[in-house]
């Protein structure tokens, strides 16, 4: 146990580089109560799925902040007219997730993602073909950021011209995620979330005004129905767009950033891809279950309970450690590979499991793959442009993306 104890996920040099942490943790103590927090550490995959089972005793809706609204963020919020957002389907348990679950679920199908793929492959076109150094990328800023951000804005129908604002409205709900955020920067970001609100209640006002049906997300939200349940009011709304205008690019920025660093650490899966493009799907799966964009989510137990063995007290915060889970070596063989013949590759747990499994998975999956199968077909060799040693991540003890990733390549 006292080699836990010098680990912390609020070290940066732990947030860095987890795995070593995460084996400790699987190996002596797979529940693990970090001193510093308090937190519960849930580490291996089947003590994940375990609490995943259970939403009625792990609960989502009591949930975790890691800032407390001051009172001033409270009244920039009041003021703005739409209030604190409401909890819809992250932060919120049956019965009332599953409204709006059932909801969200009619306008975001799996048949559109389906028709989706050669459109996606045209905004990857485009967009790597904007880069002017021929031979050199920035892959965060130039390609993982714009990718995601023009997809969501088209899928939400809302004209691209406004997405440097969407990216910092974005940035602003995700950095209290496993940050502690000073007063003055949490009256920044209410500011900045009552902007957000009145750009999409405005652009709601206006479709309801002139009843136009439009076939984007927005459109099907607006028009959801589900029998015996009310239809989603503005402020459900609003929450449930803060949701997708996150998970659509957010966690898919760093998860492409993800697997242009782990193409440079192992430069033949390039080839391995190019030879069969089917394999982009599986290397999709293996940059989601290696490199995590959402290291581990929060529950707070609604009783006192025991998991693994451990006790834990009614109140107290569970983190489900994903990316633990994810290399747990019960179930994956040799989990720090890239494996590209991997049996079962989807049964990471980077999407949640369960009935708060993500609603974006597929269109996620879709962008993933699609960008490394244009690479392979590219591409015959990447390389970083500076050493591992000088790599950095956003400070997160939540969610896991590089601050920057600057790679040069050579064409076919």
């Amino acid at each position: 146990m006292s080699d836990l104890s010098k680990y912390s996920l609020l070290d940066e040099k732990v947030q860095k580089c987890p795995y070593e942490f995460y084996s400790a943790l699987r190996e002596k103590c797979p529940v693990y109560r970090m001193e510093d927090t308090g937190y519960y550490l849930v580490s291996t995959y089947d003590l994940c799925m375990e609490a995943l089972r259970k939403p009625e005793l792990y609960s989502s809706k009591l949930g975790f902040r890691v800032n407390e609204d001051t009172p001033e963020v409270t009244k920039i919020m009041e003021e703005g007219g739409y209030g604190t957002e409401i909890p819809t389907l992250v932060t919120n348990d049956p019965p009332t997730h599953t409204r709006y679950r059932s909801l969200v679920n009619t306008a975001f199908t799996a048949q559109r993602v389906k028709t989706l793929e050669p459109y996606i492959e045209s905004v990857i076109e485009e967009t790597f073909s904007s880069i002017a150094n021929e031979n050199r990328m920035e892959v965060v800023s130039e390609y993982s950021i714009p990718v995601p951000m023009k997809i969501i804005a088209d899928q939400l129908g809302i004209d691209r011209s406004g997405m440097d604002k969407f990216k910092e409205w974005s940035d602003a709900f995700v950095e209290p995620i496993g940050n502690l955020v000073t007063p003055e920067r949490q009256i920044e970001i209410a500011k900045l979330m009552v902007e957000f609100q009145h750009y999409f209640a405005g652009e709601i006002e206006a479709r309801r005004n002139s009843k136009e049906v439009r076939d984007d997300i927005l459109g099907g939200l607006m028009t959801a129905r589900v029998e015996g349940e009310d239809p989603l009011t503005v402020k459900e709304l609003l929450s449930i767009l803060s949701l997708l205008l996150v998970a659509g690019n957010e966690t898919t920025t760093n998860t492409l950033s993800s697997g242009f660093l782990l193409l440079c650490r192992n430069p033949d899966l390039l080839d391995e891809i190019h030879m069969d493009p089917s394999k982009a799907a599986n290397y999709a799966e293996e940059i989601l279950r290696a490199e995590a964009p959402v290291q581990g989510l929060f529950r707070m137990t609604t009783e006192d309970t025991e998991l693994g063995g451990v006790f834990i007290p009614k109140g107290s915060h569970v983190n489900l450690r994903y990316a633990s889970a994810n290399r747990d070596e019960a179930l994956f063989e040799n989990p720090g590979v890239i494996d590209l013949q991997r049996k079962m590759p989807r049964r990471h747990l980077s999407f949640g499991s369960g009935i708060h499994s993500c609603i974006g998975a597929q269109l996620a999956r879709k962008e993933i793959e699609a960008t490394f199968k244009f690479f392979a077909k590219k591409l015959t060799h990447i390389e970083l442009c500076k050493s591992e040693n000088d790599i950095e991540y956003q400070p997160s003890f939540v969610l896991r993306g590089l601050k920057d990733l600057e790679v040069k390549f050579v064409r076919r």
